[in-house]
C-alpha cells in the first residue's frame, strides 16, 4: 500500500521525506508555464512549496484542470516528492489536485503583495490581506509575544486574572467612557481593570490580566483607537523604582525570545530589536519641562505632556525611557503622592513618542483615597464597592497598564496601529 502523509507545515518539509508520496494543501499564489512544465506555488501560512506538473498524455487531463483553477484558490494535492536539481529545495510532482475553495476574480486586493492597496482596502479585506507573508509576520511576532508575556510573569509568580468588562463606574471616570444599557441599569464598558487589581491586592499579592479595554475618545491618529489590548500588573510591597525595573524586564525578555524564536519574521518586517540591551533612561517630568522650552516648545511646569511635545521630545529620546515624579493634579486619583510635595510616585513608559505604559505607586489609605476623589471631581458613592475593600488590611501596591497593540508597533517596526490589530476599531470602523 503506498505511504501518504499529510503535511500540514511545508516548513517541516526536509530530505527524510524525499521519494516518498505525500498530500498537502494551501492556497495557489502563482502558476508558471514553462514548455511542456507547468510550476505551481503552493502557499499555507508557514512558507511554499513548489508542485510540478509534466505535460505528457497521462497527464493531460490533470493539466487542463490545473490551468483553470483560480489564483489563490484553495487545494489539495497528491504526489511524490523529489529534490530539484537546480536549488537542492524539495518539490511536489503532482499526480492529483482537488480544488476545495475557489477564488472568485477579481479579488478586491491582491495578496501577493505585487500591487499595494490602501490601509482601507486593506482593513475592508483583512483575512485575505494576511495570506501576504509581510502581514502574517506581524500576527506571529504577536502571538509569540503574548506567550513571552505570560511565561514571564508566570516565572516571577503573578496569577492571571480576568476581570468584569461591564461596569458600574470607570476607574477613571470622565468622558471617554462607552455608556450601555444594562436591563433597567446604566453600565460602562471598562477603560482599565485598574480598581479591580487594587482590590485583588488583599488575597493574591501579585497579579496580571492580559484583555480588552475601551475608551470613547475620538482621537484618529496613527496611535489610537476605541478597543485596545492592554497587558496590567498590580504587586504589593513595591516601590516605583521596582516597578519600572520589572517593566523593563518584561521588555527585553519579550525582545530576546522574539530575536531567538522568530528571526525570519523580524527580517521581513525590517525589525532590528538589537539595540536595546542598556537601561532605559529615567528622566524627571521637570528634566522633560526644560527639555521642552531649551527645544523651542514652550511649556509651563504643571502642564501636562501633549502628544505633539512627545513628538518634539523624540529630537532627543528616540528609544524606550521612563517619565518619573509627575505633579499629583495631572495624574489619576489613585496615584499616591511623595510625602510633603506636590509630586506623585508616577511614571509613564516611552518609546519615543509613544506612550507605551503608565504606572505607579497607589493609595492604600481609604481617608487619603476619598480626598483625592473628591478632589478629582468624581463622586465618592460610585466607588463605595472599591473604597470598602480599604478597610480590610489593603497592603501598599504599585503596578502599570501597558499598551499591548502600541508596543506591538515597536517590535514589528509599524507605523500605524490599525497595521497589528486584526479589526481595529476607531470612531470611524464598526465592521468588518
Amino acid at each position: 500500500m503506498e505511504e501518504q502523509l499529510r503535511i500540514k507545515k511545508f516548513i517541516r518539509i526536509d530530505n527524510s521525506l524525499q521519494d516518498k508520496s505525500v498530500i498537502v494543501s494551501g492556497w495557489i499564489e502563482d502558476i508558471r508555464l514553462i514548455g511542456s512544465l507547468m510550476f505551481v506555488i503552493l502557499r499555507d501560512s508557514s512558507g511554499v512549496l513548489q508542485l510540478v506538473v509534466k505535460k505528457n498524455k497521462i497527464n493531460i487531463e490533470l493539466w487542463d484542470i490545473i490551468q483553470k483553477i483560480p489564483r489563490q484558490s484553495t487545494v489539495i494535492a497528491s504526489g511524490k516528492l523529489c529534490t530539484n536539481t537546480q536549488n537542492k529545495n524539495l518539490e511536489l510532482h503532482v499526480t492529483k489536485m482537488q480544488l476545495i475553495g475557489k477564488a472568485i476574480h477579481p479579488l478586491p486586493l491582491d495578496p501577493t503583495g505585487r500591487v499595494d492597496s490602501g490601509l482601507d482596502i486593506k482593513l475592508d479585506y483583512r483575512p485575505l490581506e494576511l495570506r501576504k507573508p509581510e502581514t502574517r509576520a506581524v500576527f506571529k511576532l504577536k502571538c509569540h509575544s503574548l506567550n513571552y508575556i505570560r511565561q514571564f510573569f508566570n516565572e516571577n509568580d503573578f496569577m492571571e486574572i480576568n476581570t468584569p468588562k461591564i461596569l458600574s463606574q470607570g476607574a477613571e471616570g470622565g468622558a471617554t467612557l462607552f455608556q450601555l444599557k444594562y436591563f433597567n441599569k446604566h453600565g460602562y464598558l471598562a477603560q482599565s481593570p485598574q480598581l479591580y487589581k487594587e482590590q485583588l491586592m488583599l488575597a493574591f499579592e501579585r497579579v496580571y490580566e492580559i484583555s480588552n479595554y475601551f475608551r470613547a475618545e475620538k482621537s484618529h491618529t496613527t496611535r489610537h483607537l476605541n478597543e485596545f489590548l492592554s497587558v496590567d500588573f498590580e504587586w504589593v510591597f513595591q516601590n516605583n523604582e521596582e516597578t519600572m525595573d520589572l517593566c523593563e524586564q518584561l521588555i527585553k525578555y519579550t525582545i530576546n525570545l522574539l530575536k531567538k524564536n522568530c528571526p525570519e519574521e523580524l527580517q521581513l518586517l525590517s525589525s532590528n530589536l538589537d539595540d536595546f540591551s542598556s537601561k532605559f533612561p529615567r528622566i524627571t517630568y521637570d528634566e522633560i519641562i526644560k527639555t521642552l522650552n531649551q527645544l523651542e516648545n514652550n511649556k509651563k511646569y504643571g502642564d501636562d505632556i501633549t502628544e505633539h511635545d512627545l513628538v518634539v521630545l523624540n529630537k532627543k529620546y528616540n528609544s524606550f525611557y521612563f517619565i518619573i515624579d509627575w505633579p499629583t493634579k495631572i495624574k489619576p486619583f489613585y496615584i499616591s503622592s511623595y510625602d510633603d510635595s506636590e509630586l506623585c510616585k508616577s511614571f509613564d513608559f516611552q518609546f519615543g513618542n509613544i506612550e507605551l505604559a503608565s504606572g505607579g505607586v497607589r493609595i492604600h489609605d481609604r481617608h487619603e483615597l476619598e480626598t483625592n476623589i473628591k478632589n478629582s471631581g468624581l463622586d465618592v458613592a460610585n466607588f463605595k464597592s472599591h473604597i470598602q475593600t480599604f478597610d480590610w488590611g489593603m497592603p501598599p501596591h504599585s503596578g502599570l497598564g501597558l499598551g499591548f497593540d502600541r508596543l506591538m508597533m515597536v517590535l514589528s517596526n509599524r507605523k500605524n496601529i490599525r497595521d497589528v490589530v486584526l479589526y481595529p476599531r476607531d470612531q470611524y470602523r464598526l465592521e468588518p
